[in-house]
């Protein structure tokens, strides 16, 4: 089966379109200086048989012809590409993109890339299930590196909207409280999936009942939320070496770096103290949930929540965080720096 591979612009009106979308941002792949992140980009799409991608998604359609528009978005761990039908549908096709630094999913983590694709498409699955949170549908996923397309992808609905990190993470004043509003509903909606252990959703019984694994770096899965935190605290590495904190502590270094070498066991010591429901049922946490991860049309309506990947079941403290977007730190654990009056 035969598809058209000719890129053009995304300009163009479709019935996708809407009043309230002005067109797709996706700059940052465009704006790459000269380094690692630009060539390790270069090098997947060189990599990607495009060809092969298009007559997938062709097949999926019935055989409706389609190709690939110019744009290029780009994330940590995917490069996505829009592609459309002859008759205007658009659909999203995110490509995993080989590992980039050692906290990057491999073959030797826990996970595997094919474990972690299935495990985000079960949640997504389960999410569209139980509750009304937007989420583009999936068409189709293929977690294997040695497909036709030689990269695990997912093709899913393409939403006429954009992500936080095309809209410079800002939201507008004037659409703040409804769409913190927005997020709250989906915070409350998602507290309601919930799972009888602490981890991943692996695949789905006959029963229609959910397999649990574990939690990639940590685990498991956990039947208790002090299994959960003990685990963390023998297994999290902080980010930064003792020099490189160092460095960007300054002034405040022998005072920050005995803290963060003090705080694992601190944890673990509370273990059994820190959740208030230690026992199961326990709600579904996206993982990484904030303006990066949430489309929205031109007037900041979400459209849609997306990358699953991070997502698993987690004691309810984990899960009350705010989302990404607010960022509050408690004055108790912050930097001295940030001092407030």
């Amino acid at each position: 089966m035969e598809s058209n591979a000719v890129e053009r612009s995304s300009s163009d009106d479709t019935p996708q379109s809407s009043e309230a979308f002005s067109g797709y941002r996706w700059t940052y792949h465009d704006s790459l200086q000269e380094g690692p992140i630009r060539s390790r980009a270069e090098s997947f799409s060189a990599s990607v048989d495009w060809s092969s991608l298009l007559q997938y998604a062709a097949k999926r359609r019935n055989g409706s012809s389609c190709q690939l528009l110019r744009d290029i978005g780009l994330g940590y761990n995917h490069m996505v590409r829009i592609i459309q039908f002859d008759d205007g549908v658009r659909w999203v096709a995110r490509l995993r993109m080989p590992s980039f630094g050692t906290s990057a999913v491999s073959e030797n983590s826990d996970q595997s890339v094919e474990a972690v694709e299935n495990c985000e498409y079960n949640t997504i699955s389960l999410v569209r299930q139980k509750t009304s949170i937007p989420i583009p549908e999936v068409h189709a996923i293929e977690a294997r590196r040695d497909c036709d397309v030689k990269a695990p992808f997912m093709l899913m609905d393409c939403l006429p909207g954009n992500v936080g990190m095309d809209l410079g993470m800002k939201i507008p004043p004037g659409y703040k409280q409804t769409f913190l509003r927005r997020l709250a509903q989906i915070q409350v909606q998602l507290a309601t999936v919930q799972l009888p252990m602490i981890g991943t959703i692996v695949s789905r019984n006959e029963d229609g009942t959910y397999r649990q694994g574990p939690i990639r770096g940590l685990g498991g899965p956990f039947n208790t939320a002090t299994e959960f935190f003990q685990a963390w605290a023998a297994k999290t590495t902080f980010g930064m070496t003792d020099e490189e904190l160092r460095t960007a502590s300054g002034q405040y270094a022998d005072e920050i770096i005995p803290s963060v070498s003090s705080f694992p066991k601190s944890i673990s010591d509370l273990a059994s103290r820190l959740s208030a429901r230690d026992h199961c049922p326990f709600p579904l946490c996206h993982g990484d949930f904030g303006h990066n991860n949430i489309i929205v049309d031109d007037e900041y309506r979400v459209l849609g929540l997306i990358d699953w990947e991070a997502s698993f079941a987690g004691p309810w403290e984990i899960f009350a965080d705010f989302p990404l977007t607010l960022s509050m730190v408690p004055p108790a654990i912050d930097v001295p720096w940030n001092e407030r009056s």
